[in-house]
């Protein structure tokens, strides 16, 4: 859940200062875009690439054309001597979890003699029927123009829990390679596991809570036009405990799998990826092809308690009918298997409702190796400009497909699972879309609340 609060915390964030005068689509050349975290697999946090991108609309802006909704964040907009204070609303939905929601207040924090920002206070207050009430602290500091930090902590009245430092620089040593590290601790109680294999029971759903503490470094380094090469380290100690869903649980379900995944693991893996990125937006994709190969490594004699390698070969397309911005299909491709030693149910590949498969939870599937294909038709229906911000209205009937396997020559055409749906959506450019999913298919249905494209 924190994962998934932080995200949403960060991409509001991103709607107060993302707001450079943004522009209606149109046809121009593809800019060069290094990969950053899209160089991860599944769903990652999308921290914020510069200090101007945390920062732009901080100051409150003019609305060239003030509608409904910039005179509501004209109302609730409070003005202090050391910037505007602006208290978003949080909401957030799954089929774990259910509904959260609460408020999220953004303070900039400037000097008094220059008026320059130096800081970003975001803290929030959630509510959620499973973690009961959530308070999260969030500070972004600029020691400069370009390095910045983000401290983030959580707490829940149930078993959730966060403590991160992160530090990103565009220009290691003055060239053009960056550089991200984290460290952490964090808990979370969303995921459910079902047992092994494509045809575990949906029945057998059991919840529990994962906990990890470590690090992790990020380096994207640039061979060619649009070829990058991306180097991820990472070391954490992992272990399963009970969960805040009291309708099962995985200690009660499954009580032999529970006994390996609780005790402590060590997880040490470096993962190298050849990246092809030529889309035009890092986060808001309307055209080109992002592809990449990757091997990730876990070697005992470097300090994991497993041996193992996963292998994955990822393809992301956006087809712009004419260029126009309207129509765009957008393809995903995502083979993903592991070799070696077998690891606890919670490090292995899954397929669900954040990993490719919107009708299901978390975690529904788990196995060896995974295929996801989707499709999504992103119709444009309207662009009305308020404050300084383009704001699109979407809506994309999609098709998510996929399945786990023990092999990858157990790969069975029979054995896909197919989730159609339709995504109502708002895109704030340049860097936010909020997003509400409707999901179903042989696991029922699912109404999601998120912020980001799902790829």
């Amino acid at each position: 859940m924190f994962k998934r609060a932080a995200l949403i915390s960060l991409a509001f964030s991103l709607l107060l200062t993302a707001a450079a005068s943004a522009q209606a689509p149109k046809k121009k050349k593809r800019a060069l875009v290094k990969p950053g975290p899209k160089a991860k697999q599944e769903l990652v946090k999308p921290e914020p690439k510069t200090k101007e991108d945390i920062l732009k609309t901080v100051e409150r802006p003019v609305p060239p054309r003030e509608g409904f909704i910039g005179r509501v964040l004209n109302a609730i907009t409070i003005d202090t001597s050391r910037g505007p204070v602006i208290p978003f609303p949080v909401a957030d939905s799954s089929k774990d979890l259910g509904p959260s929601v609460g408020i999220m207040p953004v303070l900039a924090l400037k000097k008094k003699k220059t008026g320059e920002i130096r800081s970003v206070l975001v803290p929030s207050v959630t509510y959620n029927k499973n973690l009961r009430t959530t308070l999260t602290y969030r500070h972004y500091i600029f020691p400069d123009d370009k390095r910045y930090f983000i401290l983030r902590a959580s707490k829940s009245e149930r078993v959730e829990r966060e403590l991160m430092a992160y530090y990103y620089t565009p220009g290691l040593f003055r060239s053009n390679i960056r550089l991200s590290v984290e460290a952490k601790h964090w808990i979370t109680g969303k995921p459910s596991f079902y047992g092994y294999g494509i045809n575990s029971e949906h029945g057998d759903k059991a919840n529990y809570s994962l906990r990890m503490t470590g690090e992790e470094i990020i380096a994207d380094i640039p061979l060619i036009k649009n070829l990058f090469f991306n180097f991820n380290h990472s070391y954490f100690d992992k272990r399963i405990g009970v969960g805040p869903v009291d309708n099962g649980q995985v200690k009660e379900e499954f009580p032999a799998d529970y006994a390996a995944a609780s005790e402590m693991a060590a997880f040490h893996t470096n993962r190298f990826s050849l990246v092809y990125d030529d889309t035009d937006h890092p986060f808001l994709p309307k055209i080109g092809t992002y592809a990449s190969a990757s091997v990730l490594y876990s070697n005992k004699r470097l300090g994991s308690d497993y041996e193992y390698r996963t292998y994955a070969l990822q393809v992301k397309h956006y087809y712009n009918y004419k260029e126009e911005g309207r129509f765009v299909t957008a393809a995903h491709y995502l083979l993903q298997f592991q070799r070696g030693d077998t690891l606890p149910f919670y490090a292995m590949p899954q397929l669900g409702e954040s990993t490719g498969l919107r009708m299901t939870g978390d975690g529904r599937f788990t196995d060896r190796g995974k295929f996801v294909f989707t499709l999504e038709e992103r119709i444009t229906l309207s662009k009305t400009p308020f404050y300084k911000f383009i704001s699109e209205t979407e809506i994309a009937p999609f098709i998510d497909v996929g399945t786990v396997f023990s092999k990858v020559s157990g790969f069975r055409l029979r054995d896909l699972k197919y989730g159609p749906g339709v995504s109502a959506r708002l895109v704030i450019r340049p860097q936010l879309v909020a997003t509400v999913d409707f999901a179903y298919g042989s696991e029922g249905t699912n109404a999601i609340i998120k912020i980001g494209y799902p790829f």
